[in-house]
């Protein structure tokens, strides 16, 4: 396993979380997928998976489940990734869904 998803597993068991899930996302991706009730618990956790270097991390919210999910996107260098020019990256866009591009949210 990628040692910076073992750190942020790590960091993730510190808290009082619902689940961990592990897997390979898209284009060769590497995904931590974290679980949690308390909004703080998620904050900090997304502050710690950005102080590392994360360039996406992904918060959503799912309110049948009263719970939030972090989704911490890194790339696998072993991977094959499909290439992708610059126009098709802007008409696909980033996770539309991510909960933190709201204005809900503020770090303090």
């Amino acid at each position: 396993m990628q040692a910076i998803r073992k750190k942020i597993i790590q960091e993730a068991l510190k808290y009082n979380i619902e689940d961990i899930n592990t897997y390979g996302g898209y284009k060769g991706d590497l995904i931590v997928k974290i679980s949690v009730k308390e909004k703080d618990v998620m904050m900090a956790i997304r502050r710690f998976c950005l102080d590392q270097g994360i360039l996406e991390v992904v918060v959503k919210h799912n309110p049948n489940l009263l719970e939030y999910e972090v989704y911490a996107v890194t790339q696998d260098d072993h991977v094959y990734t499909l290439k992708m020019d610059e126009e098709n990256v802007k008409k696909e866009g980033k996770h539309i869904d991510d909960i933190w591009s709201k204005t809900i949210f503020t770090e303090h």
